[in-house]
């Protein structure tokens, strides 16, 4: 958020992976303190997956909107949301 702060792309796709790769992360924290720790695991990789789908669509889309495949319908208002706070 330091080079184009003022881009709503670029802050519509920071929110966007402060919602999913941190849901992700608490999803897998949880697992993990319950012992069900392989689930846990498989939730920490499918977060490397996404991470890895929006580091390449950032080079790609060269700033444009990335959705994330299979949860970004369900993740917009909240990602709009949290972009719009931003100041």
């Amino acid at each position: 958020m330091f080079v184009a702060k003022n881009d709503p792309d670029v802050k519509w796709n920071a929110a966007q992976s402060v919602v999913i790769l941190g849901g992700l992360w608490l999803i897998s924290a949880i697992l993990y303190a319950v012992t069900l720790w392989p689930l846990g695991a498989l939730v920490w990789l499918i977060g490397m997956v996404y991470w890895v789908i929006f580091l390449v669509g950032a080079f790609n889309y060269q700033g444009g909107r990335i959705k994330a495949p299979g949860i970004g319908q369900f993740t917009d208002q909240l990602t709009d949301q949290l972009a719009n706070a931003v100041k």
